[in-house]
């Protein structure tokens, strides 16, 4: 997709109510910035660096902001794109920014499709695994030109239209997922809990991810894959938060749904083309065979947990390593593979002890590219 506006927005928190804090956009004509607009109402200047919306007021209900940004919305025309849009959209739409029906495309599952072997499609380990630099992380103004760079460097080829689900198809989408029931793997073996109020009844919501292969629990822990969110999710989003878990929406749920199933047809549809692009399929993970790891001890856990069991498969089954090691005070170890942000007692430890370290950012591109980034020797 050559034309189109990314778009990117700092809030006051999940809830509508929270408001909007900064909103930042780049027109992009044929890969190229040709105009770019940062909106925001600075409070505390001191606070700016922390990042998302910190220092800023509220500008929601600002018209001559919502006016400003409608204008050049409404001058080029393009898709509005946005890394995770279902959120941002949500935002937008319900301020006035940005019509109901304009089309919006989610960058995450433009670049899934694109590379779908990453551990994370979060912004900030996107940066960290295509080497990019970002001096105003988690600014709408910086995130914004960091997505370009990403969207440049990975140039997705199939883009996905956001599906927008109204309440009363919901029931619709309950049926036809019961009649492809066990030939979804679109949340398999995935751990998924909602919360907060919803227009979308959650008893249905439940059923849906059920039968798309997830296991629904009703409370957050470091095995929980996704927690899907409606207002005011309360508690269970802050522990979500400081375990790491990935948090979305009830649309950016039932999107992914209609990703992998035809709902008019109820079939499993996994390169279904109502969208820009060719899907390529590739069935087995092109994984390569790192041989400074063969017969290594590897520590894994400065990891999340639910990326722990997907990495210690992959060193087993393609890296002939001695064995992994999960401990916190796992000294006797080779390699450590850590999180890419984490602050770590562990990792101090290991330059004491001169012990090899990785990211896993940059573990991930060691076994996609054959890249062998670190000496391990």
């Amino acid at each position: 997709m050559e034309n189109m506006i990314l778009v990117d927005i700092e809030t006051g928190g999940f809830d509508l109510e929270e408001g909007i804090r900064e909103v930042a956009l780049l027109v992009i004509e044929k890969n190229n910035i040709v105009n770019e607009l940062h909106l925001a109402e600075i409070e505390d200047p001191s606070l700016i660096h922390l990042g998302m919306g910190e220092g800023y007021g509220d500008i929601s209900g600002d018209i001559t902001k919502i006016e400003c940004f409608r204008d050049i919305v409404e001058r080029y025309n393009y898709p509005v794109v946005a890394h995770n849009v279902s959120f941002d959209r949500k935002f937008l739409v319900h301020y006035g920014w940005l019509d109901e029906e304009h089309q919006c495309y989610d960058s995450i599952r433009a670049i899934k499709y694109a590379n779908p072997y990453l551990f994370s499609y979060a912004l900030a380990y996107l940066t960290s695994f295509y080497e990019l630099e970002n001096s105003q992380s988690h600014t709408a103004l910086g995130d914004v030109k960091v997505l370009f760079e990403v969207l440049t460097k990975v140039n997705p080829s199939t883009w996905i239209p956001l599906y927008k689900v109204k309440p009363k198809q919901l029931n619709n989408i309950v049926e036809t997922v019961a009649r492809i029931y066990g030939e979804s793997t679109i949340f398999k073996d995935k751990t998924i809990v909602f919360t907060g109020a919803s227009q979308f009844p959650r008893v249905l919501m439940k059923e849906i991810a059920s039968k798309c292969g997830a296991k629904v629990t009703g409370s957050v822990s470091a095995k929980t894959d996704y927690l899907i969110c409606g207002e005011n999710p309360g508690s269970k989003l802050e522990k979500a938060t400081s375990l790491e878990v990935e948090v979305k929406t009830d649309v950016w749920f039932l999107d992914a749904v209609s990703g992998e199933i035809d709902l008019s047809s109820g079939t499993i549809e996994r390169t279904r083309l109502p969208l820009e692009g060719n899907v390529e399929i590739q069935t087995k993970p092109p994984y390569q065979k790192l041989e400074e790891f063969k017969g290594k001890m590897i520590n894994i856990a400065c990891l999340p947990i639910r990326i722990q069991g997907e990495v210690e498969s992959i060193l087993f089954e393609h890296m002939e390593i001695k064995g992994v090691n999960k401990g916190s005070s796992g000294y006797k170890v080779d390699i450590i593979i850590h999180s890419d942000d984490g602050d770590y007692v562990l990792l101090e430890k290991a330059k004491q002890l001169d012990i090899k370290a990785i990211p896993l950012s940059k573990f991930n591109s060691m076994i996609l590219a054959n890249d062998s980034l670190y000496s391990l020797s």
